[in-house]
């Protein structure tokens, strides 16, 4: 027999190394829905590793993660997202050499799901 083919689905769905799991949930009462956009040398997404195998584009990619957060604690500058993302680079849901971009709130998304903080 050949050897082994390393499955790119198997890249995507390992759990998350850390015994600190965040929950996810589509939405959440009295919280909104944020993407954050980062760059990564380190793809997770389907889109970057398609990029990276497929088509031979190097790094960095662009990559999104959602988060939901009280309403309170949802304000216009992007340091505002900075605490989340770095928590999120603890848990190794993104990479620790990521660096935050962009954000943007999503009113009307009720389908994707966020990690809940």
């Amino acid at each position: 027999m050949g050897s082994p083919v390393k499955s790119v689905a198997l890249e995507l769905t390992r759990p998350i190394a850390s015994a600190i799991k965040p929950e996810l949930a589509a939405s959440k009462s009295e919280y909104v829905k944020v993407r954050l956009s980062y760059l990564t040398s380190q793809p997770r997404h389907l889109r970057s590793l398609l990029l990276l195998h497929t088509c031979g584009i190097q790094p960095p990619y662009t990559e999104e993660v959602c988060i939901l957060l009280p309403y309170a604690k949802v304000f216009t500058l992007l340091e505002t997202f900075i605490p989340s993302f770095e928590y999120l680079q603890k848990c190794d849901a993104v990479s620790k050499t990521a660096e935050l971009q962009d954000f943007r709130v999503l009113d009307e998304d009720n389908t994707t799901l966020a990690y809940i903080f």
